[in-house]
């Protein structure tokens, strides 16, 4: 019989094959096709090269080494400008496993360019707050590992790291971080003068964002000078479009044109075409400021229709802005409006963009001062631990020291003890007597304080009572005298001008005596007394309204008794507003509102008169109603807001209070 070949055996030699097939092939340099690609005009045969990177990647014969570089080079062919399958999604992929491998075989290198490839695709993605993210871990790993050897490295993320913060408007910090990254990059073994042009331009932009125009063209026309020395055309035609955009941002198309004119002519034969719609964008903004709308319009739409898997948000925005200004020169409304429309969508993206990154960027600053904070207080714990370590053996010598006193002291403590007690107990005894006799005293005071303060109060009732019947009787029966003689006069004798004074003068009588019938009624009227606050004020009202032109109202809620002291002042405090509002408001109207709410007590007077004035806000009536208030805890704002005057005043009912 015929032995059967085991499969494992046929399956090692299918894999021996192929990967001997691989070896045999010239492993490929994507940087050199590009380059080849770009010089010749001609796209990159990309499928080609992705499908032979893939099969070095995936075939299980071949070593890390070159899995890395078949990696590295699959990141930079999905990255390049001049790639149509240019993909962000998949230079991440593929960064992340060159970051893996990286690690596991201990290559910082393969890790540092997983990191910038990562960065690239979520910059090329317009994802800013995400490409910001990666570049703060990327600087942190960069600190992680140190700077010797890895120089270019440290270059790359400084610079990246400047491009976000140019993004997010911090300029002063980017151009700080670019010239940072030069310096780096300028220390490098990698250092190449196509890098350092490269970190100009982006520097340039920067200056040119901030208004420094003059120092950034200064920048530019230094790396283009160095471009043309080495004949790096496609750099120079990079730089052409810089500069041309630096004159266009000082409104000097003439000068631009020439600039942008070799631009366009490079770049239309060669497969860039992200350098394509920026020659494309700037030749619009030419003609835009040159007022040849058309021509404007051709190259905006041109500019828009350059095929990119994505076009930059910024060219999206600017051209659609640039459109809709062209049609409405043009006035041609509804073009004007369809682009006006795209252009504030594209604008809305953008600061949505915006938004997102500054949020991304304040969390850094977070966890910035977090970490700073957290080495701080580290270094703070190793200060103290070595403090400690010190004064420990100090500690211990000085212990031993006390050690032996205490036992001498203690044992003269011991002796003291008995008599510290005793001491102690007699101590007690003169404290509990004497606590006696502060209780009483302090009752015998309370006491003495309260007949005080009621032999007050019924004092202020005796004087008020004598004050009001004084009014009554002497000052009335001295009006009522007056009334009686001006009675016997005869006006009809009397001239016109002494008929006038003959009726002020009765007219003035009548009031005096209606006053004084007022106040000896009110300075302690028997119903505030017998019952309470409310009736009191009633009744007042009612009598107001039978003698004045003013109109009084008057409501009240839920009002208990309350005490001698509140009810008196209270009662006072209104008087004194309802005077007030008769000699000074001129108002035809005025309501009093008092009630009961949460242990407070409000009273609310106002009338629609013509407000308060200066003299009567320094009058001695609103400096009685503080003293008052004073003497029962209470106060009040005035509102003259509106037309006529408003006191509120609100005094608590629970709470025992004396000046």
């Amino acid at each position: 019989m015929k032995k059967k070949i085991p499969k494992k055996v046929i399956a090692f030699f299918l894999s021996f094959i192929c990967s001997v097939s691989v070896f045999a092939q010239t492993f490929p340099n994507v940087s050199s096709e590009i380059k080849k690609a770009s010089l010749q005009h001609k796209k990159i045969n990309s499928d080609s090269l992705l499908n032979l990177l893939k099969v070095y990647y995936k075939s299980p014969q071949i070593p890390d080494s070159l899995k890395r570089k078949a990696i590295r080079e699959l990141c930079l062919l999905y990255g390049s400008n001049t790639n149509p399958e240019k993909n962000a999604d998949s230079t991440l992929k593929y960064a992340y496993l060159l970051i893996a491998l990286g690690k596991k075989n201990n290559d910082k290198y393969a890790v540092f360019d997983g990191l910038l490839f990562k960065i690239d695709a979520m910059s090329d993605a317009h994802n800013y707050p995400k490409s910001l993210e990666y570049c703060v871990n990327g600087l942190k790993y960069a600190d992680s590992v140190g700077v010797e050897g890895f120089e270019f490295y440290h270059a790359q993320l400084h610079l990246y790291y400047a491009i976000n913060l140019r993004i997010l408007g911090d300029n002063d910090k980017s151009i700080e971080q670019n010239l940072l990254a030069i310096d780096f990059l300028k220390k490098s073994k990698k250092y190449h003068i196509e890098d350092l042009i490269d970190y100009q331009i982006d520097l340039s932009r920067t200056l040119s964002v901030k208004g420094k125009t003059d120092e950034a063209q200064r920048y530019l026309f230094n790396a283009l000078a160095d471009a043309q020395k080495l004949g790096l055309a496609e750099l120079e035609m990079y730089l052409y479009n810089e500069i041309a955009s630096t004159y266009l941002d000082v409104n000097q198309p003439q000068k631009a044109i020439s600039y942008v004119q070799a631009s366009l002519k490079f770049f239309e034969n060669t497969n860039d075409f992200f350098a394509l719609c920026e020659a494309n964008f700037l030749a619009a903004k030419i003609f835009y400021q040159t007022k040849k709308y058309d021509n404007s319009i051709e190259y905006a739409k041109k500019a828009l229709a350059v095929p990119l898997n994505t076009l930059p948000l910024r060219i999206i925005k600017n051209a659609y802005e640039l459109l809709y200004l062209c049609y409405k020169a043009k006035h041609k409304p509804d073009e004007a409006l369809m682009f006006y429309e795209k252009y504030i969508e594209a604008k809305e993206k953008s600061f949505n963009q915006q938004n997102a990154l500054e949020m991304s960027f304040l969390r850094k600053r977070i966890e910035d001062a977090e970490l700073n904070a957290q080495i701080q207080k580290e270094e703070n714990e190793i200060r103290e631990h070595k403090k400690l370590r010190n004064f420990l053996f100090l500690g211990i010598a000085i212990l031993l020291i006390m050690l032996g006193f205490l036992w001498y002291y203690y044992r003269l403590l011991t002796k003291k003890s008995t008599i510290v007690e005793v001491q102690k107990k007699e101590i007690e005894t003169l404290n509990s007597g004497l606590e006696e006799k502060v209780k009483e005293r302090t009752i015998a005071l309370q006491r003495a304080y309260d007949e005080i303060k009621d032999a007050m109060q019924k004092g202020q009732t005796l004087e008020r009572k004598r004050m009001a019947a004084d009014l009554h009787d002497n000052l009335g029966s001295l009006l009522t005298a007056i009334n009686i003689s001006l009675d016997t006069i005869n006006p009809e004798n009397l001239t016109e001008q002494e008929k006038k004074i003959y009726a002020g003068i009765m007219d003035m009588s009548e009031n005096a005596y209606a006053e004084i019938r007022l106040l000896s009624h009110n300075l302690l009227p028997e119903e505030l007394e017998k019952d309470g606050l409310k009736t009191a004020l009633e009744r007042l009202i009612n009598k107001l309204n039978n003698n004045q032109r003013i109109k009084f109202f008057i409501k009240t809620g839920q009002l208990n008794r309350q005490s001698r002291s509140i009810e008196l002042n209270m009662y006072a405090i209104c008087l004194e507003l309802i005077q007030n509002i008769i000699k000074h408001s001129q108002a035809t109207e005025a309501s009093i509102s008092i009630f009961e709410k949460a242990g407070v007590l409000w009273l609310e007077v106002s009338d629609n008169g013509r407000g308060l004035t200066t003299n009567v806000e320094k009058g001695m009536g609103l400096k009685n109603i503080q003293s008052r208030l004073n003497d029962i805890g209470g106060e009040f704002f005035v509102d003259t807001a509106n037309k006529g005057t408003r006191f509120v005043v609100s005094v608590p009912t629970d709470l025992v209070f004396e000046s």
